[in-house]
């Protein structure tokens, strides 16, 4: 899939950026793909390590990072041709503003396909929960400045190889600011066995990665509903986890929420351990 993307960098009406490929441990002849691409229009730089999941890869790209923002493509995504310079532009008017931390794009099945939508555009907002109308995916297209994604870098689990990116995008939230940009610059095609239709039994089998941003999302900052959800995964991914009660709460940053949640979190692991097998 990665020539597709190639394609797309190679239109951009801007080349103001590095492209950094980082594969992690794959086995479907990505090196040799690379080794074909070729231009002088921008650097491409090549990194590759053994598999450690998508989280690891991110970290992994931290030492060779020289802009001044980061956009993070998966491997079935691709850029629309204005994507680089729509960024630069907008970034223009944001990047002596300190609160703000992040710029969205919106991510589409076309350009003129938004797979998500915001409550308002080009203004300030809290980062997360200002997001609504799920169309098909909360997927939106983010470019961060690159000292704050240093700043927060991906947690890793022994044995897991999975965190969900709001480990990234919750922190963030906490200290700085959003502005959505209601425009597509990122098509994406989610292919079958991809992390985003892996889904729950993912999850599942990352619990310490959940109970993490489970634990990031029962802060104060999001709605009461959303806080009193994650309480009940923070129980849940707790119990597959294989930590007693007492663990979890030490553990937790909202010991009394997740105390008030721990029978319907308990209940929702019953569930799922059978359903999920």
């Amino acid at each position: 899939m990665l020539s597709r993307c190639f394609e797309s960098l190679q239109r951009q009406t801007c080349k103001r950026f590095e492209w950094i490929i980082v594969d992690d441990g794959s086995t479907d002849d990505t090196q040799n793909a690379i080794s074909g691409f070729c231009t002088d229009s921008f650097p491409i730089i090549n990194i590759s390590k053994e598999n450690g999941g998508k989280h690891t890869a991110l970290n992994e790209a931290h030492p060779y990072l020289h802009g001044k923002y980061v956009l993070i493509l998966d491997s079935d995504d691709y850029l629309t041709d204005t994507a680089v310079e729509e960024v630069l532009t907008a970034w223009k008017d944001y990047d002596s503003v300190q609160e703000v931390g992040v710029v969205t794009f919106l991510r589409g099945k076309t350009k003129d396909d938004p797979l998500c939508e915001a409550e308002r555009y080009n203004t300030p907002v809290d980062f997360l929960p200002i997001r609504r109308r799920i169309i098909f995916s909360t997927d939106c297209c983010e470019v961060i400045r690159t000292e704050l994604f240093k700043q927060y870098p991906f947690p890793v689990f022994n044995g897991e190889r999975f965190i969900s990116e709001c480990a990234l995008w919750n922190r963030v939230g906490r200290t700085h600011k959003c502005v959505y940009i209601n425009s597509v610059i990122c098509i994406c095609e989610y292919l079958e066995g991809g992390l985003t239709r892996s889904g729950r039994s993912m999850r599942i089998r990352n619990p310490q990665g959940g109970m993490f941003t489970s634990n990031l999302r029962m802060d104060r900052k999001n709605t009461l509903k959303e806080r009193i959800k994650s309480g009940f995964l923070y129980t849940c991914y707790g119990c597959f986890a294989k930590k007693s009660i007492k663990q979890q709460l030490k553990q937790c940053d909202h010991p009394i929420l997740a105390a008030c949640c721990v029978p319907f979190g308990y209940a929702m692991y019953c569930i799922w351990k059978r359903k999920y097998n």
